[in-house]
């Protein structure tokens, strides 16, 4: 399994990014056109919704699966990898809960494909797995407080891999 994961996300980095309050969606529109003309799919997100680059890679193996199996609610590998990575049933609560807007200062860029959007001064490449898990960012997530007493602190992070893999029961 984990050589399929690996191979269809060979391409796949995750960069976060500061930016200044009401910058964020130009930023994307910036990064998005930058992308496109290097031959590279991305994906930006608020940086407050995504758990390392783990959570990201899980949800980019999942939209691929998914479009190859014809069970796809996209046409987009990105579109189809914000569903997943909300663990969100509907594109629109996806959209809402994973895409920047004027109130976002921190954003995460996912490169999906290609190699041709290369990190700009000041982009950081985010961790595999987190080193901390903010519990507050767990809730507004959407991980309930029953959850969090199934296990332990350490091991909150599989709450939210939980989550991208439930995408495909959600759907049905």
């Amino acid at each position: 399994m984990e050589d399929q994961i690996d191979k269809a996300t060979a391409n796949l980095k995750a960069w976060t990014v500061r930016v200044r309050k009401g910058e964020a969606e130009d930023f994307l529109r910036r990064v998005s056109e930058s992308a496109r003309a290097g031959g590279s799919e991305v994906l930006v997100v608020k940086g407050e919704s995504v758990f390392g680059s783990d959570h990201m890679r899980s949800a980019l193996y999942h939209a691929r699966k998914a479009i190859q199996e014809g069970r796809n609610a996209s046409d987009s590998v990105a579109m189809e990898t914000l569903l997943y990575s909300s663990g969100e049933r509907q594109l629109g609560s996806a959209i809402k809960k994973m895409s920047v807007d004027r109130d976002t200062e921190s954003v995460v860029v996912v490169r999906l494909s290609g190699t041709g959007l290369v990190p700009e001064e000041g982009w950081r490449e985010i961790p595999r797995i987190p080193h901390a898990v903010d519990m507050a960012g767990l809730r507004r997530f959407g991980v309930s407080d029953r959850e969090f007493e199934t296990i332990s602190g350490e091991r909150a992070f599989e709450l939210v891999m939980e989550r991208v893999a439930s995408v495909d029961i959600l759907k049905k």
